[in-house]
């Protein structure tokens, strides 16, 4: 009965020495676990936030262009209105083909002014992957309005402006894909022209 005993005493000691390196290398196998799973998950924390800063990047930055084209863009803007109170033989009070003539020359000299303001701005360093879309989508803004100071008229010429209006939906179309490419809604800079 002593040798039994002491059979299951020492079974019971390897048992549980067995037991104990097991949940040893479990634990050091977790750990191992956690630490991989932890920097996973910071190396993905990282990603999502530079992609975030990317983002608020390129939503400053639509900020800025929309600013620079809304202070160029009134003097285009009070032609076209002239114009085509000018224009229509129903309106009450028409501008005068004097005062036309001189809201065409301000807008005239506006365009290249525009275009020199939008080739101006700096793109972002967090956009450098984006720059050669975003750099020659501004380009397109800028020769659009260099082109639309150069069509101008009083008559109403039905293709007078369509260059211009091309090379204004290419920069749209150029700008919306860098959007598009984050995951953003694409912006109607046209709309904010209105």
């Amino acid at each position: 009965m002593k040798k039994l005993m002491m059979f299951a005493m020492l079974f019971l000691l390897v048992f549980a020495a067995a037991c104990s390196q097991d949940s040893e290398g479990t634990e050091d196998n977790n750990n191992e676990e956690n630490n991989t799973e932890e920097n996973a998950s910071e190396g993905s924390d990282s990603e999502e936030s530079s992609e975030e800063e990317v983002k608020v990047a390129l939503l400053d930055f639509q900020d800025e262009v929309v600013t620079v084209l809304q202070e160029n863009n009134a003097p285009f803007a009070e032609f076209q209105a002239a114009k085509d109170k000018f224009n229509d033989e129903a309106a009450e009070e028409k501008p005068t083909e004097e005062e036309l003539e001189e809201l065409k020359a301000k807008a005239s000299e506006a365009g290249p002014k525009v275009a020199e303001a939008l080739r101006g701005i700096s793109i972002p360093s967090e956009l450098s992957e984006y720059e050669e879309e975003i750099k020659t989508a501004l380009e397109d803004a800028a020769m659009s309005y260099e082109k639309r100071a150069e069509n101008l008229t009083i008559e109403n010429v039905e293709d007078g402006q369509k260059e211009a209006d091309e090379l204004f939906a290419s920069f749209e179309e150029k700008m919306g894909k860098v959007f598009e490419g984050l995951g953003l809604t694409t912006p109607s800079f046209s709309a904010e022209l209105s």
